[in-house]
């Protein structure tokens, strides 16, 4: 159930960059992102304030740190959306699928098995096949993007490690909460540091992309992930996530009318396949194993 939730949740995710793209025409990325997580605190803290649940010790430390996680990985990939193609964003973004089992093994000391190592291999070449992101020379300046987005895979990763060991200990409401209120300042507090500009004439597109981005792919979508990561591993989580931009392009096809060739539908395939192959092999695995594996993103 944990699985499908964040398979659904990822699917959603997708249509994203379509619409983000779009709002940084009329509004800078700060101005975005500040306005897109106060929305999100704005309805979390409504929910919080009605459940009014306690929280334990350590609660604040996980919650600013995978605030600070999440705050650097939307700005870099906002900023760095601004410099390269759509296509090039997806895949360095996607990139966390393979940072994931390198922090949960090394970082962590997490037992991650052959069956997600092949997962991950197979869904990095379907994301490459996918993305075609090298096919066309670049200049300084999307290179920059390139760099920020690598960036924001990091921080991602490190955010759905952290998430698969921390959200078990906390209620999930004030949790996703204390993480979007953190990104939500961080982005308030850069705004002063950055080239702001708002379009009035594009004002509708920017009230609809931030309540649609702010209520159901922030409050809501990182509700279902911290939910998400209680009952399944990091791993199987950012494999999970590694289809986001088999989401993406399927969007713009079917949405936007934007072509697809035989490689896109290749690399979707690939990545599909390394999903099942971490979900199916990880299965069997685990029956061959004698006792219980310690597996990535346990609660540590």
């Amino acid at each position: 159930m944990a699985d499908l939730a964040l398979l659904v949740l990822t699917l959603f995710w997708g249509t994203t960059f379509h619409f983000v793209k779009g709002v940084l025409e009329v509004a800078s990325p700060g101005v975005f992102l500040a306005a897109r997580f106060a929305t999100a605190a704005a309805v979390l803290g409504a929910v919080a304030l009605w459940r009014r649940e306690r929280v334990g010790a350590g609660f604040l430390r996980h919650g600013v740190l995978l605030g600070a996680f999440m705050l650097a990985g939307f700005a870099l990939q906002t900023v760095g959306l601004r410099h390269t193609t759509p296509a090039r964003s997806g895949f360095f973004t996607g990139l966390a699928v393979l940072i994931v089992p390198f922090l949960a093994r090394f970082l962590l000391g997490r037992a991650v098995k052959m069956a997600s190592w092949a997962g991950v291999a197979l869904a990095v070449a379907g994301l490459a096949l996918l993305t075609h992101p090298f096919g066309e020379p670049v200049d300084a300046g999307v290179r920059l993007g390139d760099l920020l987005t690598a960036g924001c895979a990091v921080a991602f990763a490190l955010q759905i490690v952290y998430t698969s060991e921390w959200s078990p200990r906390h209620p999930i409401v004030p949790l996703t909460l204390a993480q979007i209120t953190v990104t939500f300042l961080g982005a308030a507090a850069m705004l002063p540091f950055e080239s702001r500009y708002y379009r009035p004439e594009g004002a509708a597109v920017f009230a609809v992309t931030v309540v649609f981005t702010g209520v159901f792919m922030t409050a809501l979508a990182f509700f279902v992930q911290n939910w998400g990561q209680r009952h399944t591993t990091a791993v199987r989580a950012a494999l999970i996530f590694s289809l986001e931009p088999v989401a993406a392009a399927l969007f713009s096809h079917f949405y936007g009318g934007e072509p697809l060739r035989a490689t896109d539908w290749g690399g979707g395939a690939l990545i599909a396949l390394g999903v099942v192959a971490g979900e199916v092999g990880g299965l069997v695995e685990g029956r061959r194993s004698p006792g219980p594996a310690l597996t990535a993103g346990g609660r540590g």
